[in-house]
């Protein structure tokens, strides 16, 4: 199943339902989420970016970091080699990299919300998988 949504904590977010829903199924053990071991440190930066744009206060931007950490999404080191190669290929940061090595790699879907990834990779991995045509 999925490897990792990267949205669904900042309520004005496009696509902010289907992420949560996805959320929500791993919480409740319906489905399972990986994702590679940068995942706290982009969490952290997203929370950082809300609160420079004025999107959470401090406060708010803990509870976000704790509800994350509460959730105990496991995260797997990445083949970095691969990564790269991935990033090289589709015209993509090595971040976007490591979550598609991950999933090439446990032979799963990578949802993504990340228009701009989907649409590099869409014509040659069919198990990327926009967060907005997911089906749970």
């Amino acid at each position: 199943m999925p490897a990792w949504c990267s949205e669904g904590f900042f309520p004005d977010e496009e696509g902010c339902a289907a992420a949560q829903s996805l959320i929500r199924a791993y919480a409740q053990g319906e489905i399972p989420l990986f994702a590679p071991t940068l995942l706290p440190y982009e969490i952290t930066n997203a929370v950082l970016q809300a609160l420079r744009r004025g999107r959470l206060s401090l406060d708010s931007g803990q509870e976000v970091l704790r509800v994350f950490q509460e959730l105990g999404i496991p995260t797997v080191e990445v083949a970095w080699s691969r990564a790269l190669e991935l990033a090289h290929m589709y015209h993509c940061s090595a971040y976007d990299g490591a979550y598609l090595a991950l999933a090439e790699e446990r032979g799963d879907q990578l949802v993504t919300g990340d228009r701009r990834l989907y649409n590099a990779v869409r014509e040659h991995l069919p198990w990327v998988i926009l967060l907005e045509d997911l089906v749970l």
